[in-house]
């Protein structure tokens, strides 16, 4: 027996909302297994148009893009979550789950303070329920099981916390992929496991962060390339391998759900984001927190702040 994990990170970015990372572990025969190959049945990188039965499971960019995109997110993410926590679609409970973060960092936030709702409200308990039907016997076929499955959200003021703790955006974005891949070895107990992950920006040397976010007795490096970095990991009763690589949420099946649960996990969080502030300011149209969409719901929400009670800090980015 064996785990195969991957991880990766949705709200890298905008100017508001959170950042969140996500992951997913399997359970296999073999870390060589291709869980590709496994759960070739019930889902698909790109399913074919007439093909309403698989999932698409593939980098978030790829599965969200066009009129369905959010839909097709939602089923993905709805199916994996029933068949680790059967009839539990709660937002709340998901965002709470390990490893979350304090939650008074998030909930300091008004917009957040009531996670309400389904995690995939749109997607409704039957049809996961079938779509997981059919991945469990992709699974059960080649001796797999989802060992886990979840996210990680970051709220802007913790995020900038985060920064000022770090040193910079990219430390950030490190520190919370570890509390992930933390969450990923406490799962797994001692079996063998690999972790497949994103390259982390232009970044190709992990050792040292790697020594000082985990604590292995012994750190191997294996490669350190422009293409991708790994490491074996020695631990007193186990070793882990991990592996970061371009394009990992297109190459890794675990990545890829970990990029879906990530992306998922903002795409809720920003709902209800966008809700609390139509509230407020109902003539200030939403945003996905991007780019100069962004910049514009800034400069429209920003000189309003005071008269609201609102620090800064806990809207906007500092980076």
């Amino acid at each position: 027996m064996a785990f195969l994990a991957g991880v990766d990170e949705a709200g890298y970015g905008p100017f508001v909302g959170p950042f969140t990372v996500g992951f997913s572990v399997f359970r296999v025969q073999s870390p060589e297994q291709d869980l590709w190959d496994v759960l070739s049945t019930s889902t698909a990188p790109k399913p074919e148009r007439k093909d309403l039965r698989r999932l698409w499971l593939n980098d978030s960019k790829k599965v969200h893009q066009g009129p369905h995109g959010r839909k097709r997110l939602g089923r993905t993410v709805a199916a994996f979550r029933e068949l680790g926590h059967p009839d539990d679609f709660s937002l709340d409970r998901w965002v709470t789950e390990a490893p979350a973060g304090d939650a008074r960092m998030l909930h300091q936030a008004p917009w957040f303070k009531k996670l309400s709702g389904d995690l995939v409200p749109e997607i409704t308990h039957d049809r996961a329920r079938l779509d997981a039907a059919s991945v469990r016997r992709d699974l059960d076929s080649h001796g797999c099981t989802l060992a886990g499955f979840g996210a990680r959200a970051v709220p802007a003021g913790e995020w900038n916390q985060l920064l000022e703790e770090t040193g910079g955006k990219g430390n950030a974005n490190f520190a919370v992929t570890m509390q992930a891949v933390r969450q990923i070895m406490s799962i797994t107990g001692d079996a063998p496991l690999r972790i497949e992950l994103d390259r982390q920006g232009g970044r190709q040397r992990y050792a040292e962060p790697l020594r000082r976010a985990l604590e292995p007795r012994l750190i191997k490096i294996h490669g350190e390339e422009p293409s991708g970095s790994t490491y074996s990991l020695e631990f007193e009763n186990r070793e882990v391998q991990l592996r970061f690589s371009e394009g990992a949420d297109s190459k890794h099946l675990p990545v890829a759900l970990g990029s879906l649960a990530a992306k998922q996990t903002r795409e809720r969080m920003m709902d209800l984001f966008n809700a609390w502030w139509l509230k407020k300011l109902p003539d200030v149209k939403p945003t996905k927190g991007y780019g100069v969409d962004g910049k514009r719901w800034l400069a429209e929400v920003m000189p309003q702040l005071e008269a609201l009670g609102i620090p800064a800090a806990l809207l906007k980015r500092d980076r």
